[in-house]
């Protein structure tokens, strides 16, 4: 008795699940490049001096942000929609990388 209810319980689980994330409801080319920027605008901070470093990149952030008509709590909600799915995840991040080295390759 206890092995066909185990495997009925199994089954239903299965049966629930979907075999991929599928589409992500952020548009992650937008989300690549704003990303890409905010990246960025971190690895500028780290140059200020440590006394206004924290302002600064807060600075740096809320304009990277208003230049895509963000606010910070949209941004964070959008985040937290793509951090649900590794893949989506995978995916900004690799279109991260590909910005960055298109910067790189306009700077040379």
């Amino acid at each position: 008795m206890t092995r066909p209810t185990l495997l009925c319980f199994l089954l239903s689980l299965a049966a629930c699940t979907s075999p991929g994330a599928g589409n992500c409801p952020v548009d992650l080319n937008t989300m690549g490049d704003l990303m890409t920027e905010l990246h960025l605008a971190e690895a500028l901070s780290s140059e200020v001096p440590v006394l206004i470093r924290d302002s600064m990149q807060q600075v740096y952030f809320s304009k990277v942000l208003e230049d895509y008509q963000f606010s910070r709590e949209g941004f964070d909600s959008l985040i937290w929609i793509v951090r649900q799915e590794p893949v989506w995840v995978d995916s900004l991040y690799t279109r991260i990388g590909v910005v960055l080295a298109r910067m790189e390759t306009e700077v040379k």
